[in-house]
């Protein structure tokens, strides 16, 4: 009898339905079932305004005996799993002719590590393409979306948003050339839509009336039948791996039921509506926040995409209302413009850490084989600057989770002195001299076996990196 074979591709179907599968091992072909290598996945998560950094940065000249600093203690848990890097440049950030524009300078330039075009809302942006994009351009090609873009807050390309920038550039992180930011969804429920219902069946707009009929019939009820046929084939770690997926995607369906149906009524905050996406900026946000996250970790899961970003908020934004947190009156942008507001600012940066720290969870608990979905990625947790304070394009704080797969160390304080001597740019907050960016990310370029032997340019269009980060490679 021939051997039971599953595509990588396989959906369970039935009814119109489809729902991808998470990877399994018979779908491994037989010769590399041993040994075969799990995907390798690139997620930046981004939290705006900076942080108080005197309660970010561990303590010490770094290594692997680090301690925790108190921003960073809600990470506690996954310690093992991530490096703190302390002393990074955003150098790019500061290169312009004016003073202003701080936030769509280094909000723009995070991932992409070139210079924005100086700022004139009626000619045509100008960026780089970012870190995401150049991965997606290559990884892409082998799953059913090359990347996902998502956030609590809707994008927008046109308009002055800081000191006569376009607001592309603190909306948007992610870039797919120099005039295309890719903007991102913040409906959850759009978002489950197109990367876990097939269209046009099951995409098709969502019926204003009678919406707890149609969530009765649950994707999973429709394809039970189908999905207990497979377990029969199924060996038991593929069986206990099937039913694991199968219950993650039952609760991400029916909490975006509950949001749906208006069952989540009395809401904690009063987040006022953004202009372009109500239904979304009504949710709780700490609600809003880890269904996103739950998303994610599902499209990584099932290899729906292994590339994304995730913004928290747009940077320099006002709009959103911190009120739930006991002692929070201000907003956080005009907080770190305070010199009276640090512990305002603490308990803001907190709450984000703990969100990201809750997306650590669920990648982290998404098993492939004797590893994790956070083992086989790279993670970034960051923010455009450093002090929040000072509007500083040095040491940016940044996290990096996960093992690329077995390529990176984790467990580790990483810290790279600033270069002596004040910050150059017009605004002093940047120096070219210090540890970039960019060799951060050249260096998870390399970790996908995409040698390019750059990242990034300067003003001249010199090369911004060319070497890697050699304290990361295991």
């Amino acid at each position: 009898m021939k051997p039971f074979r599953l595509s990588r591709r396989a959906c369970l179907r039935g009814a119109g339905v489809a729902i991808a599968l998470p990877f399994l091992e018979i779908m491994q072909p037989p010769k590399a079932a041993a040994q075969a290598a799990n995907p390798l996945r690139f997620l930046c998560v981004y939290s705006p305004n900076g942080f108080y950094m005197p309660q970010w940065t561990p303590a010490g000249n770094g290594g692997a005996s680090y301690t925790l600093s108190t921003l960073l203690s809600p990470l506690e848990p996954y310690k093992a799993d991530f490096n703190v890097i302390t002393g990074l440049g955003n150098y790019t950030a500061s290169i312009s002719n004016i003073f202003g524009g701080s936030h769509s300078r280094s909000c723009g330039s995070l991932l992409t590590q070139c210079p924005i075009a100086s700022p004139d809302v009626s000619k045509d942006i100008q960026n780089g393409v970012s870190l995401d994009q150049i991965i997606a351009g290559t990884v892409g090609k082998q799953t059913r979306f090359a990347s996902m873009e998502v956030g609590t807050h809707a994008s927008s390309t046109t308009g002055n948003c800081e000191d006569s920038f376009s607001c592309a550039y603190n909306n948007n992180i992610s870039w797919s050339g120099p005039t295309t930011p890719q903007v991102k969804q913040v409906n959850p429920l759009d978002i489950f839509n197109r990367f876990f219902k097939d269209l046009p069946t099951m995409g098709a707009p969502m019926p204003t009336e009678n919406k707890d009929a149609l969530y009765q019939k649950s994707i999973l009820d429709v394809v039970l039948q189908h999905s207990e046929a497979l377990k029969g084939k199924l060996g038991k770690t593929d069986r206990a791996k099937l039913e694991e997926y199968l219950t993650a995607v039952r609760e991400v369906e029916m909490r975006i039921a509950r949001l749906v149906d208006g069952s989540v009524a009395g809401h904690e905050c009063n987040v006022p509506a953004p202009p372009k996406d109500s239904s979304a900026m009504t949710l709780p946000f700490q609600e809003h926040l880890d269904t996103l996250s739950d998303l994610i970790a599902l499209a990584f899961q099932c290899d729906i995409t292994r590339v994304g970003t995730y913004m928290f908020e747009h940077s320099f934004v006002d709009t959103r209302s911190f009120s739930f947190l006991p002692g929070v009156t201000g907003r956080h942008h005009e907080i770190t413009h305070s010199d009276n507001a640090s512990d305002q600012e603490v308990k803001i940066n907190t709450f984000y850490v703990q969100r990201f720290a809750y997306l650590l969870s669920k990648l982290k608990a998404a098993t492939e084989g004797d590893s994790s979905v956070l083992d086989n990625s790279i993670v970034y947790f960051t923010s455009e600057f450093g002090n929040a304070h000072l509007h500083d394009m040095r040491n940016v704080p940044m996290v990096v989770a996960g093992k690329a797969g077995g390529k990176f160390k984790t467990g580790q304080h990483i810290v790279y002195p600033l270069a002596p001597g004040d910050g150059a740019g017009v605004d002093g907050r940047g120096n070219r001299d210090d540890v970039q960016l960019a060799r951060l990310h050249l260096t998870t370029l390399h970790a996908f076996d995409m040698m390019q032997p750059s990242f990034g340019h300067d003003e001249k269009g010199a090369p911004m990196a060319t070497t890697t980060l050699s304290e990361l490679s295991a």
